[in-house]
């Protein structure tokens, strides 16, 4: 669903989904607009959650794959939440305002993840709400217009009347606000706005993984890298599928790691096809985010086996694979 405050900035070009707007220019603007200039995506593909209630702190340390205990007021940290067999169903930033903490997810996780904190809550004091409000993510080029100086360090949140911001990346910060205050907060009429198809290349270049529907139970914590990328503890105690994550951990590296990849392909592809090796047809692994940025060309998050880093890699005939980073 598109807000009715953006509809007046809606180009020709267009590209909506089941979501909301994936891209408001051609795919190559898009992307060239949100690294290079004064950008607003619209975040219809996230959500944030708020978790509140005098038990929350200790409930949800038993529940998530980070310490929230380590957290500090007014920071964030990644984490996830595994069913008992440590298989992934979310993955999110969660961060601490006053008492009150918020998780910053995909739209795809964020009801099985709420049907199982439900489910374990008992007779915990905590409540957890998705906040309407309107999310947007804007990059290093974008002025951000409030009555003090605001500088957020990567990780680091703050609430200034009714918005609040939130820095994943050193050029992606998170903002939730209403449609009163989107023009005090923005020069939206000077921004290029953006749909979430730009974010999700800003993910992807930075290593932030979020889980699409398909790809719910499919991962553990390690397949996916959340080990490297700070999002498990091994020293807190225990919460669904720890001791399979622990067992990993402690007895040797993973098979399977994070990985952005370029494919060029002259075919379209989704979440359910598979990464190949060109010589034998082995399986490599699974794309599970992918950001269009030209007709042929896409950067993409997927989770490939280690063995496979060295081999020419295709996920179809008309394809080409080019690894550009892991995660280390």
């Amino acid at each position: 669903m598109i807000n009715d405050f953006f509809k007046k900035f809606i180009t020709n070009d267009a590209v909506i989904d089941n979501y909301g707007l994936k891209y408001n220019n051609i795919f190559k603007k898009d992307i060239e607009k949100v690294i290079n200039q004064q950008s607003v995506s619209l975040l219809n593909n996230k959500v944030l959650v708020k978790c509140k209630g005098e038990d929350t702190q200790n409930f949800l340390n038993t529940q998530f794959t980070n310490d929230i205990k380590e957290l500090k007021n007014n920071t964030g940290i990644l984490s996830g939440y595994c069913n008992p067999k440590g298989r992934l169903i979310s993955i999110f930033y969660i961060f601490q305002l006053d008492k009150e903490y918020y998780l910053y997810t995909s739209l795809d996780t964020v009801q099985p993840l709420l049907k199982k904190l439900n489910m374990y809550k008992m007779m915990s004091k905590v409540e957890f709400e998705i906040i309407n409000d309107v999310l947007i993510g804007v990059s290093s080029n974008t002025k951000i217009n409030f009555a003090e100086n605001i500088t957020l360090d990567r990780n680091e949140a703050k609430k200034i009347n009714n918005s609040i911001l939130f820095k994943i990346s050193p050029n992606q910060t998170i903002i939730l606000t209403n449609n009163e205050d989107i023009n005090s907060i923005i020069d939206v009429n000077n921004s290029n706005l953006l749909g979430y198809g730009s974010w999700d290349y800003l993910d992807i270049e930075n290593h932030i993984p979020f889980l699409q529907e398909s790809k719910i139970e499919a991962y553990t914590p390690q397949m996916i890298s959340l080990d490297l990328l700070d999002g498990v503890s091994f020293t807190k105690g225990c919460y669904p599928g720890q001791e399979i994550v622990a067992r990993t951990h402690y007895l040797g590296e993973s098979k399977k790691s994070l990985y952005v990849l370029k494919i060029a392909s002259k075919e379209n592809f989704s979440y359910s096809d598979k990464v190949i090796s060109a010589d034998n047809n082995k399986d490599a692994g699974d794309i599970i985010n992918i950001s269009k940025v030209n007709d042929e060309n896409y950067l993409c998050l997927a989770v490939l086996r280690k063995e496979m880093e060295d081999k020419k890699l295709i996920i179809n005939d008309n394809s080409e694979i080019k690894i550009i980073k892991g995660v280390s």
